[in-house]
């Protein structure tokens, strides 16, 4: 069967292709063969007939920003080590400073993970931790490996404004989607917004409480802090609560696909995950995650971890997903993302958002998930803040888009 070819493959840097090979799960002998490949570049058939300029080596400076970015530090220097792979010093000093950054600040978040999901228990609210540690610990077996910024909790709605009050006689302060908010304020965001953002002062974490795991819910149906859930074993054999292994796969698929799977790192886990499932396993997690409405984006997932990561796909979801149109543009578009090397953190250029903007949209299919999305483009988090209108005055926040937008820009 013929697959789909990469969009522009021939243009991926062979620095990109490196470390995607080191993202791979588990290391296996193909997997090691991978790296060195990448590492040597092709190799000729035959004995070249005419002269031909000499082979590029590794830019090794650039690999290292490809990795900072892609944030993979960790598989990065596993895998390397694993395939007798020495680069030249200065570059894996900077490789190893990242591999023990990632790994202190692993056992950090773990910590307080385990902190904080005693503290939602002993308040009464229920609580599930996303990715972080509990992936790691399921896709890896480790928590060294995983990259991991911040702390993602997930609570119901009504529980939402009380676990911001938790979390605050915790220490922790307000730091996204503004400094301080009132009381009106805080109820309009929560009605109109899926997370907020907390920070410890002076010690540098972040956790992100979430309400909701998507903004349009008919991409993940039914999928929230009551859903089925199971305990992941970590540190000290204490239990972290996470999502049920069917609903953490939808979950990982859209959370990527949101984000147009602009990091590496986030196919690298989901592909860790399901690396020992076999083909009715992931079959099976397939159509569990379409009846979630989510099917595009584990379709454009699966295909990914097929092209970059070369994870084996059952021949007859290949042919299916092959078959679809909008799979294969999401997947152009994720790659596109992905190799943005000038891509930043904080980038919110014209090309990101439309970028972003039309990827939302891709993402379903039904008129539910169309009317949704809609809606939640007529609607700006920033007017919610500003204008804390009471419930039934909800309707009027598509009417402030325009005139609110305006006035922003001129001032």
């Amino acid at each position: 069967m013929t697959r789909i070819p990469l969009t522009n493959a021939s243009a991926l840097p062979r620095e990109f292709m490196l470390a995607a090979a080191c993202c791979r799960w588990p290391l296996s002998e193909r997997a090691l063969s991978a790296i060195a490949q990448a590492v040597q570049g092709p190799q000729e058939l035959q004995e070249p007939q005419e002269p031909q300029e000499p082979r590029r080596l590794i830019d090794w400076r650039s690999f290292l920003r490809i990795v900072a970015r892609q944030r993979v530090g960790g598989l990065v220097v596993n895998a390397l080590r694993a395939a007798g792979i020495a680069p030249p010093p200065a570059v894996a000093q900077a490789l190893a400073a990242g591999e023990h950054s990632i790994a202190r600040q692993s056992l950090r978040l773990c910590g307080e993970t385990i902190r904080l999901q005693r503290a939602f228990a002993a308040a009464g609210i229920p609580v599930l931790a996303l990715k972080g540690v509990a992936l790691a610990q399921l896709a890896y077996g480790s928590l060294t490996l995983k990259h991991s910024r911040d702390i993602d909790l997930l609570v119901a709605p009504w529980h939402a404004l009380a676990g911001m009050t938790l979390l605050e006689s915790l220490g922790y302060r307000l730091h996204n989607p503004a400094r301080e908010m009132s009381a009106a304020q805080r109820r309009a965001f929560v009605a109109h917004g899926r997370e907020a953002e907390f920070g410890l002062p002076g010690d540098g974490l972040c956790v992100e409480l979430h309400w909701q795991l998507t903004y349009n819910p008919a991409l993940l149906r039914g999928i929230d802090a009551m859903s089925p859930s199971r305990e992941v074993v970590v540190s000290g054999g204490v239990p972290i609560r996470t999502l049920a292994d069917d609903d953490l796969f939808a979950y990982l698929c859209v959370h990527g696909a949101s984000h147009a799977w602009s990091r590496l790192k986030w196919l690298a886990d989901l592909n860790a995950l399901i690396a020992d499932k076999p083909d009715e396993e992931i079959l099976r997690l397939y159509r569990h995650a379409q009846g979630k409405g989510a099917g595009l984006c584990a379709g454009q997932a699966l295909l990914l971890c097929r092209d970059l990561l070369d994870r084996q796909l059952p021949a007859a979801l290949e042919a299916e997903l092959a078959d679809n149109r909008r799979v294969r543009r999401l997947v152009a578009i994720a790659l596109e993302a992905m190799v943005a090397l000038g891509a930043a953190e904080t980038d919110r250029g014209a090309a990101a958002v439309t970028r972003e903007g039309v990827v939302h949209f891709l993402l379903g299919q039904g008129l539910a998930f169309y009317a949704t999305q809609c809606r939640l483009a007529c609607v700006s988090t920033k007017d919610v803040i500003r204008y804390p209108l009471p419930p039934a005055l909800y309707f009027l926040y598509p009417l402030l888009r325009l005139p609110s937008w305006l006035w922003r820009h001129r001032r």
